[in-house]
């Protein structure tokens, strides 16, 4: 498939408050081609609009994107392209705690239809291994892959479903040169297949820049050269510009447009047209410009190095004119029409959700650290705070530290649930924006599948907190209050995980690391204001008071903990005011509440969290 772009222009607005400062225009009504069966490369100095293309080309970017782009000549109707290309950012986002061959396994569950076997999908992914020299590291844990391993893995993903474009930010970024030219031998093998592979570059070594077929030079945002890596040379010196025969090719075209030298910029694009003419590979130098719009022949090279080019994939022809007058896209669900390929997911939601499903149980019981680290973490601090309130819940002259026990258990799950979150979330949702902008699944199984399987573990790990605690303090041994007190508490850990989502999938680690304190502090304000007058307390702050979770928690604790129906409190001394529970539950003004109350409004914020932290990532992911 060709990939023609007409007038390309992307402009960066700054924001609305910044009114003084103009608008940036990165690409300046560039266009150009990219055809099949070549491997092609964007290049340029730095700041001069690779990446910007690259994104403008695979729709990864489109606010503030104007021009045309194209299809084998048709306008293309970008969601139909998404599910027809696939992009590969530049840092390799791999998920941890899985094997290679799992890791293949599991996308070859989404991207392979249901009706493909086990064995069959097993097939397929054993033939890619080898393909690209993976088959060694197939039971290696990603996480202790070398670079090389992991651009390669990366490909090899995308590869599962077979699309015929392939975009690719910086592959070589952070290889070494032996390990660049075994990545850029491997693209070209793949792209002589039939593929039209896309790349950005900075500045490859004279050996790399070979190995393209098609280049595409940028500098401040217009095209200064498009074609053949062959025809450089010449077509530099047609504009004055002699490239030394020494002199490595990229480099020089790359120092003559670095920004200091204007007039070579103007000059060069000029002679291209802004991307409109292209140089070919032919045998006559004087007719080697043609119009993009046309196909040009290329003698194409055989793939020299360690690639097996024997064992080629199957590319089936795609007529991506009569899947789209097949198929009704609908963003977010499963599409089943009659007969297409790599468009539509191939897997219904249910079948996704048990994937991502198990892929996440799985991953979690892998993570050995963080499990130790949140049992003992629980362990120690309830065995902590169980020492400190020890046999204190039946003493009738501890009414503050009653209190403290109260708001110190909500406290304690508030901040260990939310920061979790706050910390480890921001790098899931990075995974997620690549796997769902490459079509791997919608947000909807993924987001239930992330909700249902954290429950086992946050059940698990609050119950041995809630457990010590509880009885260490000498509450009664009463089944009702028992669950009373750990329904709470966990109703708790999961409204703050919520909330802690919520952060994480707005904000980086950093700024979330800010936010997410920030946002418990007024909630804690709430929790403990008007304790101590509390028949006085305003109406209106009686109401705010209602949004407050930890407000939630620590009444329904209170409730729980003096409530029910408990018996007097032992007095040691000749008098305690707050030896009947009674008096305490109408000092505090919640004698005409219920923990069930509490309960349910725990539930009600426990959905508008989850509900809000839906939206959130669905206005992350498609922004």
């Amino acid at each position: 498939m060709d990939i023609q772009f007409e007038d390309l222009t992307y402009e960066v607005k700054p924001p609305f408050w910044n009114t003084k400062v103009p608008p940036r225009t990165i690409l300046k009504s560039v266009n150009g081609r990219f055809a099949a069966g070549e491997l092609a490369c964007i290049m340029g100095p730095s700041g001069a609009g690779k990446s910007s293309l690259l994104n403008a080309l695979s729709g990864y970017n489109y606010k503030g994107v104007s021009g045309t782009l194209k299809l084998n000549n048709q306008v293309r109707d970008e969601k139909l392209f998404r599910k027809l290309s696939c992009y590969i950012m530049q840092e390799d986002k791999i998920q941890p705690m899985l094997t290679l061959n799992e890791v293949m396994m599991f996308a070859a569950e989404f991207k392979l239809s249901n009706g493909t076997l086990t064995k069959e999908k097993q097939i397929i992914v054993t033939e890619i291994q080898n393909v690209l020299g993976l088959s060694e590291s197939k039971h290696t844990r990603t996480e202790f892959l070398s670079g090389g391993q992991k651009k390669r893995l990366s490909i090899a993903l995308e590869l599962i479903n077979n699309p015929p474009i392939i975009f690719l930010d910086e592959p070589t970024s952070g290889l070494d040169n032996v390990s660049s030219t075994y990545c850029l031998q491997l693209l070209r093998g793949l792209a002589h297949q039939g593929r039209t592979i896309v790349c950005t570059i900075h500045q490859p070594s004279a050996s790399m820049f070979q190995l393209f077929d098609n280049v595409y030079v940028l500098s401040q945002g217009y095209c200064v050269y498009q074609g053949t890596t062959d025809q450089l040379v010449p077509f530099l010196s047609t504009v004055g510009l002699h490239c030394p025969l020494t002199y490595n090719p990229a480099d020089y075209i790359i120092e003559a447009t670095d920004g200091e030298e204007q007039d070579n910029i103007e000059k060069l694009a000029a002679a291209t047209a802004n991307g409109k003419q292209s140089l070919c590979k032919t045998r006559d130098v004087n007719n080697c410009y043609e119009d993009t719009t046309k196909a040009c022949e290329l003698l194409l090279p055989e793939l020299n190095g360690n690639v097996v080019t024997s064992k080629l994939l199957p590319l089936p022809p795609i007529n991506y004119k009569a899947i789209g007058d097949e198929v009704d896209i609908d963003d977010d669900d499963v599409i089943k029409p009659s007969n297409t390929w790599c468009v539509d997911f191939p897997t219904s939601g249910w079948s996704q959700f048990c994937t991502l499903w198990k892929r996440m149980i799985l991953q979690m019981y892998r993570n050995k650290i963080g499990l130790n680290i949140q049992f003992y973490h629980h362990l120690i601090c309830g065995l902590a705070v169980g020492i400190v309130f020890y046999d204190k819940a039946n003493d009738g002259e501890q009414f503050f530290n009653h209190m403290k026990f109260c708001m110190g258990n909500i406290l304690f799950h508030t901040f260990t649930q939310s920061m979790v979150q706050v910390l480890a979330f921001p790098s899931e949702v990075k995974l997620l924006k690549q796997e769902y902008f490459n079509r791997w699944y919608s947000l909807r199984p993924y987001f239930l599948a992330l909700q249902l399987s954290r429950v086992p573990t946050i059940i698990f790990f609050s119950s041995i907190y809630t457990t010590l605690v509880y009885f260490m303090s000498g509450l009664p041994c009463e089944l009702l209050r028992f669950s009373m007190f750990n329904i709470i508490c966990l109703l708790v850990c999961f409204v703050s995980e919520g909330m802690g989502l919520l952060v994480g999938s707005i904000f980086n680690v950093t700024n979330g690391s800010a936010v997410g304190p920030m946002m418990i502090a007024p909630f804690l304000g709430l929790a403990i204001y008007g304790f101590d007058f509390a028949h006085q307390v305003p109406w209106i702050m009686e109401f705010v008071m209602q949004a407050s979770f930890l407000r939630c928690g620590v009444i329904g604790l209170v409730i729980t903990v003096f409530g029910l129906n408990r018996e007097p409190l032992h007095c040691d001394t000749g008098y305690c005011h707050f030896k009947d529970p009674n008096i305490i539950i109408y000092y505090l003004n919640v004698d005409r509440k219920h923990p069930y109350f509490e309960i349910i409004k725990l539930v009600v914020m426990l959905v508008l969290y989850r509900i809000f932290t839906y939206f959130a990532l669905r206005r992350r992911l498609t922004g």
